[in-house]
């Protein structure tokens, strides 16, 4: 190239302008964005209306199942001094079994309200029990605990007039069911300490029932939900356990149900799938194959973020397990450590639970309600110290079981001979139900729990056995 194309003037001032307008031209406008493609433009308006639409379908499932009265199924909350109760505050619908659609109050019982001040002039009548007692298959108005209050007031209405020129009192008796599936007598125990005696009952009521002494222990590698236990050291000594309880409070279910718990609460949807999920589970192999294999790829994130779920929110919970812990010990020291079980292992004529059943067998069975009825005698004479202290009177009502459960039957029999050593008393329900085998139908009966006949008919036994206790 020639130097005078270097140096032309006209090159040189005229070029660098050409480039920067080729430059600006190739710049997109300061104020319009780049054109998206339709695909693109296309999924962007797709996602937020398919969000809209999904938001919408839960909204209008969880109003229609809450207009229709279902999804209310879960009742259950993890407590850390007796192993689950109520949720406070909730509406429960139950269909299991019976029918019943109640809320539970706001202490988490399943009852009416009740203050925990006893009102002038009221006598209190606290209900300790199981499923028997909690009775979630019948409406809160037709459960025995209601009955009986109803059945006490009508009485003493019509056995002691009102003097002249008073007002007649609406209410002399007040019963509060302190009832919760799945208890054991150990429950029943560790309840009256911590949560029954701050209501200051007049009489403590303990609806006893087959298997409450055997649910004194933890049975490891079982479904059955935690509890607090009983220990014994090599002196004999006996003291309330947390071990188990604590093992559980630290897996992914117990996590589950904490972590869960405002859905519990408050979603319909929620508790309806719930509710489905559980049903399968216990009766379809194919839905549990197939859960299973969905679910593996996300089970470890799972279980590290029920890991990280605190247990914080229970507050201060180790003061009040030592308290209970070091009552115990003290009652202990204080009652008979002697068993309530007379018999030995020589098999009785008719004792034997089936025809043709094994010696071997009933040997075993022998021991294990044996055992079962020394911690139990125990805990029931400490139960009548502790209500004796508070001025409570104890009484145990003995409900009615199958005509094959002998060892049951041995029990009311014992119990009956440990009231009258230790000044509490027992009301045999069991002598007044009709006698039934196994799985034979009743009218007091749905399936293993009271329909509301059986409610009235137990109502009629609790409360001519409690006129004597109460005067």
């Amino acid at each position: 190239m020639s130097p005078t194309t270097i140096y032309d003037p006209e090159i040189i001032t005229t070029t660098p302008t050409k480039v920067r307008v080729e430059r600006r031209a190739s710049r997109p406008s300061p104020g319009r964005p780049p054109k998206l493609s339709p695909k693109v433009l296309a999924a962007l308006l797709i996602i937020p209306s398919v969000a809209i639409i999904f938001a919408a379908m839960v909204l209008c499932a969880e109003f229609v199942l809450g207009a229709v009265g279902l999804g209310d199924d879960e009742y259950i909350k993890v407590d850390p001094i007796l192993g689950i109760t109520h949720l406070e505050n909730k509406w429960v619908d139950f269909r299991h079994e019976g029918f019943s659609r109640d809320k539970i109050s706001s202490a988490g019982l399943r009852d009416v309200e009740h203050q925990i001040s006893k009102p002038e002039g009221v006598k209190r009548i606290a209900f300790l029990g199981d499923s028997k007692t909690q009775a979630l298959q019948v409406n809160i108005a037709d459960t025995f605990v209601r009955l009986v209050e109803d059945q006490l007031n009508a009485s003493a209405a019509e056995g002691s007039p009102d003097s002249p020129g008073q007002k007649p009192q609406q209410k002399r008796f007040e019963t509060i069911n302190f009832g919760m599936s799945s208890y054991g007598l150990v429950q029943y125990f560790v309840q009256y300490l911590t949560r029954v005696r701050p209501y200051a009952p007049d009489v403590t009521v303990v609806v006893y029932h087959i298997f409450d002494s055997s649910e004194n222990l933890p049975k490891f590698g079982t479904a059955t939900l935690p509890a607090p236990s009983v220990s014994m050291n090599n002196a004999g000594d006996m003291a309330i356990d947390y071990n188990f309880l604590d093992g559980w409070l630290h897996t992914s279910p117990s996590r589950y149900l904490m972590a869960s718990e405002w859905l519990r609460r408050n979603c319909h949807l929620f508790q309806a799938l719930s509710a489905d999920d559980f049903m399968l589970r216990n009766s379809s192999k194919w839905y549990v194959n197939i859960l299973g294999k969905l679910f593996a790829p996300f089970e470890r994130v799972y279980e590290n973020a029920m890991d990280n779920v605190s247990l914080t929110a229970f507050g201060d919970y180790a003061s009040t397990r030592k308290s209970v812990q070091e009552e115990v010990r003290s009652l202990d020291k204080q009652v008979s450590h002697e068993s309530m079980w007379p018999w030995t292992l020589k098999v009785e004529k008719g004792a034997n639970p089936a025809s043709g059943a094994d010696l071997n067998d009933y040997k075993m069975l022998h021991n294990a309600a044996s055992a079962d009825a020394l911690i139990a005698g125990r805990i029931f004479r400490m139960l009548n110290l502790a209500c004796r202290k508070a001025d409570s009177k104890l009484v145990v009502v003995t409900l009615p079981a199958p005509d094959n459960m002998v060892f049951y039957f041995r029990e009311i029999r014992c119990l009956k001979q440990l009231a009258k050593q230790e000044g509490f008393t027992v009301i045999d329900a069991h002598a007044q139900f009709p006698v039934l085998a196994p799985m034979e139908p009743s009218p007091l009966y749905y399936r293993s729990h009271f329909s509301p006949a059986g409610h009235r008919k137990l109502a009629n036994v609790i409360t001519n056995g409690l006129q004597t206790v109460l005067k």
